[in-house]
């Protein structure tokens, strides 16, 4: 492996760290002031580092934060740190390879096409974890609790309709941010 590339992929491992820690440091917050488990705090984090990483790293990022933050802080409980181990992945692999997919299909210099990029990945990611999600709790979970499987699943949507709402409008604008202050700082490029 060259060092150029072993130098991105340190990059992109500290990267997902960061994101990692602020997936841990996000939803400690929102629980101080009660908005915790409607808003899926943890999500925020977790996305947003599929627009930064790699579908691998982002994909680690995803499966390592809810057990960090289970063995750290407690939250989620264990139950829910299982599902979201399985579902975070999705959600910021594929918000990963749709970026870089979409990326290569739009004129990145013109702001729409990067605004497109941007929300078009966000939606598809959270639509794959949706699916994730009501595969998971139709298949495993509402039959371990003797649940019907298509009213627990889709009570688990529902009650989640406030986060998605805030991952679709507020990842967007942290990603479009954090992207144009890397361009005009030159940060995290390859000569940097």
């Amino acid at each position: 492996m060259s060092v150029d590339k072993k130098l991105q992929m340190m990059k992109e491992v500290l990267l997902g760290a960061l994101f990692g820690t602020l997936g841990i440091i996000v939803p400690i917050l929102f629980h101080i002031v009660g908005l915790g488990r409607v808003f899926l705090p943890m999500h925020l984090p977790i996305l947003a580092a599929g627009f930064f990483v790699s579908p691998v790293i982002a994909a680690a990022v995803g499966f390592v934060t809810p057990w960090a933050s289970s063995f750290l802080t407690g939250m989620p409980p264990l139950p829910t740190a299982v599902l979201m181990s399985i579902e975070l992945p999705v959600l910021s692999a594929v918000a990963s390879l749709c970026y870089r997919t979409f990326g290569r299909w739009v004129q990145r210099s013109i702001k729409g096409g990067k605004i497109f990029a941007v929300l078009s990945s966000t939606i598809i990611a959270i639509v794959a974890r949706i699916i994730v999600d009501l595969t998971l709790l139709a298949t495993v979970v509402a039959p371990l609790l003797q649940l019907p499987a298509g009213a627990f699943g889709l009570a688990s949507v529902l009650a989640g309709l406030p986060g998605i709402a805030l991952q679709i409008i507020v990842v967007p604008i942290v990603v479009l941010t954090i992207e144009r202050i890397r361009k005009e700082r030159g940060l995290w490029t390859n000569g940097s």
